[in-house]
């Protein structure tokens, strides 16, 4: 199918792209306050301490998982690629929709999550498809999803 600009086919899979959100900018600004701690103060030690652990977490903050949906096999796959390396696959027969969630100080939006609902599972431990500052981008993913799994039904038949 052309014209997605979000997904990436990888063999009957599609990939969602990830995007820079909330959680990578607070992980840059911590690593950019360790680098001026150990600059401009004399305290060196915990200017280092912080410094590796900021990058540590910046590290793991930029593993997002690999999602993928696979309308032919009807699933939806969600491989951790951090320090948690799990994979969690979902069957697309139990979908119910997609949320779409944002957080928000005043008017001034902080981030903006794609959730996938299942029936069978609970509302803590549904999966992330997407994330991003753009609500724009989010919808955009949502209707490319839904495209690709409105052309998956009409080969079919």
């Amino acid at each position: 199918m052309e014209g997605v600009k979000h997904l990436e086919r990888e063999g009957t899979d599609y990939i969602v792209k990830q995007y820079v959100s909330l959680q990578h900018c607070i992980m840059m600004i911590w690593v950019l306050i360790s680098i001026i701690v150990i600059i401009s103060t004399s305290y060196l030690k915990t200017g280092i301490i912080m410094f590796v652990f900021s990058l540590l977490l910046t590290i793991v903050a930029f593993m997002p998982p690999r999602v993928s949906f696979n309308f032919i096999s009807k699933n939806l796959t969600v491989a951790n690629r951090g320090l948690n390396r799990r994979k969690f696959t979902y069957d697309l027969n139990d979908f119910e929709g997609f949320e779409l969630q944002t957080i928000r100080i005043a008017i001034i939006p902080l981030g903006c999550f794609l959730y996938a609902d299942f029936k069978n599972v609970s509302h803590f431990k549904r999966p992330v498809i997407s994330q991003s500052f753009s609500k724009k981008k989010m919808q955009e993913i949502i209707n490319e999803l839904e495209d690709l799994k409105k052309h998956s039904k009409n080969t079919k038949h």
